[in-house]
């Protein structure tokens, strides 16, 4: 071959090089962007449950949702009140919520806000670097939401701070936020508030946000070391005592989002879903 042919040969070589290396002729911000498509749909089924219950937003407009499923109050802390001998949530802030932030107020606002990159860096990390276990990841990441999201709208259940409004428990303050202040971050509390005040407020029942710990953790498990295993179970126990202590979540809440976990992992594993993996 000339040295004119090899000339013009070589950035086309390079190029299939570089594809075949990647897996994708696409640069690394577009692979990110594909990557996250999928996750979209779970904004979109969320946004589809907010409309469905936005006539119960204000307590007063309606008694039920737009599919005719009635607001529950009371059954989740009467749930909790049987498990516990008291409502933990109201049983917590007694001890604990002081006039000013605490210090433990900054650890439950920064592991209440983990929630949200959690799912996205996973994603990433598997799209990069465990190709073959992304296709897994996201029949677990997106069942579980389906199946919480669907629950929204069978069963719209307020969470403690919202019952407390409604003087049907104790005292309850939202304050999954206030921890910002203690570590002078004050915008970003105001940012955290600005997101609750737009999110569906009786999306309490089960849990995600507990439910999306407890699914990375076991997703992970047969990757991760034996400390990291520890880490991460600390992690998903950290967030369910965490979004109890700050009105966000009964402990029923917590242990449902657990079980839609579990579940999804499990759907994840099927024969079908296994299938669907040999085949990306």
């Amino acid at each position: 071959m000339s040295t004119e042919a090899q000339a013009l040969r070589g950035p086309q070589a390079d190029a299939g090089a570089s594809r075949t290396a990647t897996g994708s002729r696409h640069g690394p911000i577009a692979q990110l962007l594909i990557s996250w498509s999928p996750l979209s749909a779970i904004l979109l089924a969320y946004a589809v449950a907010g409309w469905v219950s936005a006539p119960l937003e204000t307590g007063e407009a309606a008694t039920t949702n737009r599919v005719g499923a009635p607001l529950h109050v009371t059954g989740p802390a009467v749930a909790d009140e049987r498990l516990f001998g008291t409502v933990p949530t109201v049983w917590l802030q007694e001890r604990l919520l002081a006039g000013s932030p605490q210090w433990y107020d900054a650890v439950a606002a920064l592991v209440y806000v983990t929630h949200f990159v959690t799912i996205p860096l996973l994603t990433t990390l598997l799209w990069f670097r465990l190709r073959e276990r992304f296709t897994a990841w996201l029949v677990a990441v997106l069942s579980m939401s389906f199946l919480g999201i669907a629950v929204y709208v069978a069963y719209p259940a307020a969470p403690p701070w919202l019952a407390s409004e409604s003087g049907d428990i104790g005292p309850v303050a939202r304050i999954s936020h206030v921890g910002w202040d203690y570590l002078h971050l004050d915008a970003v509390g105001r940012l955290t508030q600005l997101g609750q005040d737009g999110s569906n407020p009786v999306a309490a029942m089960p849990s995600l946000h507990a439910g999306a710990a407890l699914l990375v953790a076991l997703f992970l498990w047969p990757s991760v070391s034996r400390w990291a295993r520890g880490a991460l179970l600390a992690y998903a126990v950290t967030m369910a005592a965490v979004l109890v202590y700050t009105g966000e979540h009964y402990v029923v809440d917590m242990l449902a989002g657990w079980f839609v976990a579990a579940l999804a992992l499990g759907l994840a594993a099927t024969p079908l879903a296994r299938r669907a993996r040999v085949g990306t």
